[in-house]
C-alpha cells in the first residue's frame, strides 16, 4: 500500500526528484509521530482541509471570484520555544473566473499538488497552548491538470507551466489542542503561463481559509 502511494505521489512531481525525498520524509515523520505521540510533543501531525478564493493577473478576469478547494496532511516540529517548522503535502484547485453576476461565463481551472514549507511564530499562550500564530514560508507546486474555458486564451493552453513557486504569509488560531483555523495569502513568484509572442504573462494569487485537525 505504501509503495503504491509513493509511486502515485512521485508521478505528480517528476522530474523534481529532490522533492520526492521530502515527501518520503513527511510520511516517515507522520509514522514516527503516531508511535511517539507521548514524547515531549516535539513532533505533531495533522489533516488539512482548504477553501480558497483565487485570481490570475493578466487574464482579464478581475476579482477573487474563483472558489477552489484543497486537502492534505502536514507535520510540525518545535524549532524553539516560540517557533514551529512545518512541511505539508497538499492537493489544491484554484484559478480564475468571471463574476457570478456576469452574463458571460469564462473560467480557468488549475489542479496542483503542493509542498508548503513554512515557519510559525507562536504567541498568546494559554495553559501551555499557543492560541495564535503567524506564518511565513514558501510553496512548491506541481501542476497536475489545467483547463481554459475562455476563447481568447484557449489556444495558449500549451504554454501553461508545469511548476509553480509561491510565497505565503498568514496567521492561525487554535480553539484547543486539536482544532484550529488558518488564513493565508499566497502569491506566485513564477509564471503560470507565458506566451512571449502575444505578450501573455499569468501569475496566480489566492486567499486560503483552512481547517486543521491536529492529532
Amino acid at each position: 500500500m505504501l509503495t503504491k502511494l509513493v509511486k502515485a505521489i512521485k508521478s505528480y512531481f517528476v522530474p523534481a526528484q529532490g522533492f520526492i525525498c521530502l515527501i518520503l520524509t513527511i510520511i516517515f515523520a507522520l509514522a514516527s509521530t503516531v508511535e511517539t505521540s507521548g514524547q515531549d510533543n516535539v513532533f505533531s501531525a495533522g489533516i488539512i482541509t482548504d477553501v480558497n478564493f483565487s485570481q490570475i493577473s493578466g487574464d482579464m478576469l478581475a476579482g477573487y471570484h474563483r472558489v477552489g478547494y484543497g486537502a492534505g496532511v502536514g507535520v510540525a516540529y518545535r524549532l524553539a520555544p516560540q517557533w514551529n517548522g512545518h512541511v505539508e503535502l497538499m492537493y489544491r484547485n484554484a484559478g480564475a473566473q468571471t463574476s457570478p453576476y456576469s452574463p458571460v461565463k469564462y473560467s480557468i481551472n488549475v489542479h496542483m499538488a503542493q509542498i508548503p514549507v513554512y515557519a510559525s511564530y507562536l504567541t498568546w499562550w494559554d495553559n501551555g497552548l499557543s492560541r495564535i500564530h503567524f506564518d511565513i514560508g514558501m510553496i512548491y507546486g506541481r501542476i497536475i491538470n489545467s483547463t481554459i474555458q475562455f476563447p481568447l486564451f484557449e489556444d495558449n493552453a500549451k504554454f501553461m507551466k508545469d511548476n509553480d513557486y509561491s510565497i505565503m504569509a498568514g496567521m492561525g488560531f487554535w480553539f484547543n489542542q486539536h482544532h484550529g483555523i488558518k488564513t493565508r495569502y499566497i502569491r506566485s513568484l513564477s509564471l503560470l503561463m507565458e506566451n512571449k509572442t502575444e505578450d501573455i504573462r499569468w501569475k496566480l494569487y489566492y486567499i486560503s481559509l483552512q481547517y486543521h485537525y491536529r492529532f
